[in-house]
């Protein structure tokens, strides 16, 4: 290759220097991006892992406990049997039991 004079050449290896530096600068630029799209990715599926689901059922508000018909843990209370006892059964259990004690 025929050399150029040194003028031509301090602008080819000026030119030349600036191209790396903007294409350096350009791949810095994408990989924080990704970094930071990655970072927040993460971020998304912690917070999704870590909030608490639903607190209560729809039964444990106070507001509705005055519709309620009979609290379900009184009604269901001692219908279990009790050990050594398989003819007893308390009378309130053969009474129909609302949908929320079953």
């Amino acid at each position: 290759m025929a050399e150029l004079p040194p003028d031509l050449e301090a602008l080819g290896d000026a030119l030349t220097r600036a191209g790396a530096r903007a294409g350096a600068l350009r791949r810095h630029r994408i990989l924080l991006r990704r970094k930071l799209l990655a970072s927040l990715g993460a971020g998304m599926v912690m917070f999704a892992a870590m909030t608490p689901s639903q607190l209560g059922t729809a039964d444990q508000v106070p507001f509705l406990q005055q519709f309620a018909t009979a609290p379900a843990a009184a009604s269901s209370f001692g219908c279990d049997r009790p050990r050594g006892h398989a003819a007893y059964r308390a009378p309130d259990c053969d009474a129909p039991q609302p949908q929320a004690a079953r």
